[in-house]
């Protein structure tokens, strides 16, 4: 105000304006006195304005150098008040937003005014009642009002109703202004439904642009959205787009939000498309409330970089088409591997994977850029599964120590129990197993004079193996030139023989040792099977029988040996691990369990593409 307007005080700073008449001349005292007066005055109310605004110190510096009187003394540097943020949708926007909701209305407005500037977010509701935002023309306060202070801090000052040292903001063209952008950026209809935020108490230009709006927009419900400050000086502050969001995931959602994944028919081995309700139509959350939901996926048949993942609003139709992207991730997921993950829903347009489950990668893909009816044309047409699967370990449980023998006890453990992972019905993998030490006429005293083997164990179910080989012992081993692996093979061999499986059965043996068999004969230094038994006829008769021969073979110890019966030796060990690994030969450190799992197990049969989508139960 000013003297020349009516009323004795200004309604904003609380100034007296208008006195008593004194009778006679102003003293010099009396000037001075109202001069310390108005000048003490001048400096509270910029030092309020300054310690609203202050974000950090050398911003506080820039304004300390424009505030009448200079920087807020240590007892006026008070914690701006900031009040508290109000997000009741029962009453005023709330009512608003089910009347978007429902189409009664096809728009809303939201305005707010904060020290960045003057903001204004468009709310619709697009496909199966998704809530859509858009900035509809926000600008900055230097934009819209050339007379603020070009930097910043002075800038935030002037809006909290600093005057300082700097030429006063005028405030009709202030109003003007803000008058002049709401007309910009409003539809050019009667009343259109406008929700104005607050602003915090005491920023004296924002609550003047506020009181214009109301003014001439007549908005349909206020909120108090709180400060859009950060209070510990980082940059890290909410925007008008933080609150909008916030009010708009407390509508409920119209359609379930869904998981798209395929289903394999185990009959006929069809896969076709099969959406998981995630969180079910009619569900709505509180302000700040979230909900959870877990699933367990699983991995195709190959190994692929990623599959999708999309969060459907619906269930699509035969052509993917119908059920709008509400969000798409990417997973990794071994092959036949289950993973256990977590969604959160945070509004009706708000779905995200928060916790991948184990060995995946969650990972957020642009909806846009991947389609639905694009993933389902590529299903693949039928997958049909593997023959069933027999499988024959022979393990040498001679060693230098109990830790070497344990090492390959271990690793048959871990292919067993993967192997158990793939056959989840317990109907198409059988396995059996061979132990065997060496021929105590050369080799050690540690083992029972005549045992060259655990008793055979015939063809399995996988988890009844286990239980086998916990019970096996270990023995020292005294040479390093061959094992009893040829009495293991001719044992295999006969347990081969005794239950031939159907034509279809995948048949492999897999040989873990370090040492190879022995001759029949003695080969120079290496010496022969005391019982004179041919690991070549065991090996003929098993791939007589259809079997597949694979070996996991410590690799050679030290340097290639100077002396000629050492280097025949080596050279026999080679030429007998190329036979009995004829299919394959693996190396501990190079190859895991894991590994060997994927060419031991046989090929499952895929008509079409691989599967980009993960599978909604197990295959196997």
């Amino acid at each position: 105000m000013s003297p020349d307007q009516r009323g004795d005080f200004c309604a904003v700073c609380g100034w007296r304006l208008q006195d008593d008449p004194v009778l006679g001349e102003l003293t010099a005292r009396d000037r001075e006195v109202a001069e310390a007066a108005l000048l003490a005055a001048e400096h509270a109310w910029d030092a309020r304005a300054a310690a609203l605004s202050a974000r950090h110190a050398e911003g506080a510096g820039r304004v300390a150098e424009v505030t009448r009187g200079g920087p807020p003394r240590r007892d006026e540097e008070r914690p701006p008040a900031t009040g508290v943020a109000d997000f009741g949708v029962r009453s005023g926007s709330g009512g608003l937003l089910d009347d978007l909701h429902r189409g009664h209305i096809k728009e809303l407005w939201f305005v707010e005014f904060t020290a960045d500037g003057l903001h204004m977010m468009r709310v619709t509701v697009g496909e199966a009642g998704i809530p859509l935002q858009n900035d509809a023309g926000s600008m900055t306060w230097r934009f819209a009002v050339p007379a603020f202070g070009s930097d910043e801090d002075v800038c935030r000052f002037q809006l909290a109703g600093g005057i300082g040292t700097l030429p006063p903001v005028d405030r009709r063209e202030f109003d003007a202004a803000v008058l002049k952008w709401l007309k910009a950026c409003l539809p050019a209809v009667p009343d259109p439904p406008v929700v104005l935020l607050r602003p915090p108490p005491g920023w004296e230009l924002l609550e003047r642009a506020a009181a214009a709006a109301r003014e001439a927009c007549a908005p349909q419900a206020e909120l108090h959205a709180g400060s859009a400050e950060s209070m510990d000086g980082t940059p890290d502050r909410r925007t008008t787009a933080d609150v909008v969001r916030r009010l708009v995931r407390t509508l409920p959602l119209l359609a379930d939000r869904t998981l798209l994944l395929a289903l394999c028919d185990r009959d006929t081995g069809a896969v076709r498309p099969h959406s998981h309700v995630l969180f079910p139509a009619g569900l709505r959350l509180r302000p700040g409330e979230t909900e959870t939901a877990e699933v367990t996926v699983y991995g195709g048949v190959t190994e692929r970089d990623a599959l999708y993942l999309p969060v459907l609003a619906g269930v699509p139709g035969v052509d993917g088409t119908g059920a709008p992207v509400v969000s798409m991730y990417q997973i990794e997921v071994g092959a036949l591997e289950p993973a256990r993950l977590t969604f959160v829903l945070r509004g009706p347009g708000e779905v995200d994977l928060v916790a991948p489950g184990a060995r995946t990668l969650g990972g957020r893909t642009d909806p846009v850029a991947v389609e639905v009816p694009g993933l389902l044309s590529s299903l693949p047409r039928r997958i049909v599964p593997p023959p069933r699967l027999e499988l024959f370990f022979t393990v040498e449980l001679s060693g230098a120590d109990q830790a070497e023998t344990e090492e390959r006890l271990s690793f048959v453990r871990d292919v067993v129990s993967l192997l158990t992972q793939r056959d989840r019905a317990d109907t198409a993998i059988r396995v059996g197993a061979v132990g065997h030490y060496d021929h105590t006429v050369y080799e050690s005293t540690w083992a029972e004079e005549g045992i060259l083997l655990q008793p055979p164990v015939s063809a399995r179910p996988p988890a009844e193996l286990l239980a086998v080989l916990d019970g096996w012992s270990h023995a020292r081993r005294r040479q390093d030139t061959v094992s009893s692996l040829e009495d293991a093979l001719r044992a295999v061999a006969r347990l081969a023989s005794e239950a031939p499986g159907p034509a279809e059965v995948h048949k492999m043996v897999l040989i873990v040792a370090r040492r190879p068999p022995a001759p029949a004969r003695q080969h120079g230094v290496v010496p022969a099977c005391p019982h004179g038994v041919d690991w070549r006829t065991a090996h003929g008769r098993l791939r007589s029988h259809g079997f597949r021969l694979m070996a996991r073979v410590d690799p050679p110890a030290g340097p290639p040996p100077p002396d000629p019966p050492g280097q025949d030796a080596r050279r026999y060990a080679e030429e007998v691990w190329q036979d009995l690994g004829v299919d394959g030969v693996f190396r501990p450190g190079a190859h895991s369990a894991a590994a060997v799992v994927r060419s031991l197990a046989p090929p499952w049969g895929v008509e079409g593409p691989d599967c980009p989508l993960a599978f909604a139960a197990p295959l196997a």
